[in-house]
């Protein structure tokens, strides 16, 4: 499955502490039909790859980081790009449930209470970019739980977004010293 990283413990603690509001929508939340995950999954292989997000996590994950980082912002890759839904998977700790109970409710918050907080109808996946991008604005500068969310969705996709090799070249890093091997220095004459 690959190397595991753990977040730091003040990173648990803001989804559990700050995101007692969004955890109350979990059990709110309808479920979502198979046509409606299948229409914004890129693919069937990245669903069946999921470790420890379901089908309706992956997706809603999918949309806030192709808000959060999309194709052609700050330089033309994105997080569709990369399939950044399926990396944050692959370094969830399945066994981090407290983290995982956090993260759930954060993802059920923004796509079925956020919207009609700000008198938005339907759910957060099904609005166009800009008024998705609007809304998570509007959370940022609310305060509370709501920010809350905003920053601990925002921070997870950009930080896993920005730590990705393919996302180097756009923010002028060329990789670990370890990966580019040994420096080669000039000669100089004593």
């Amino acid at each position: 499955m690959g190397n595991k990283t753990n977040l730091p413990s003040a990173t648990r603690r803001l989804f559990l502490r700050r995101s007692l509001l969004a955890l109350g929508a979990i059990a709110a939340a309808p479920a979502m039909t198979t046509q409606a995950i299948a229409k914004t999954a890129d693919s069937a292989s990245a669903l069946s790859s999921l470790s420890v997000l379901s089908q309706e996590e992956y997706r809603i994950l999918t949309v806030v980081g192709d808000t959060v980082v999309p194709r052609g912002g700050a330089f033309n890759l994105g997080a569709l790009d990369i399939d950044l839904a399926t990396r944050i998977d692959s370094y969830l700790d399945p066994d981090d449930a407290p983290m995982l109970q956090g993260l759930r409710g954060a993802l059920m918050f923004l796509e079925h209470k956020a919207p009609a907080l700000a008198k938005m109808e339907g759910t957060f996946s099904a609005l166009p970019a800009p008024q998705r991008e609007g809304l998570l604005l509007a959370l940022r500068d609310t305060g509370g739980d709501a920010t809350a969310v905003y920053a601990a969705l925002r921070g997870l996709c950009t930080f896993y977004f920005y730590t990705h090799e393919h996302a180097w070249p756009g923010v002028g890093y060329d990789g670990p010293l370890v990966k580019r091997g040994r420096p080669v220095y000039p000669q100089v004459e004593a």
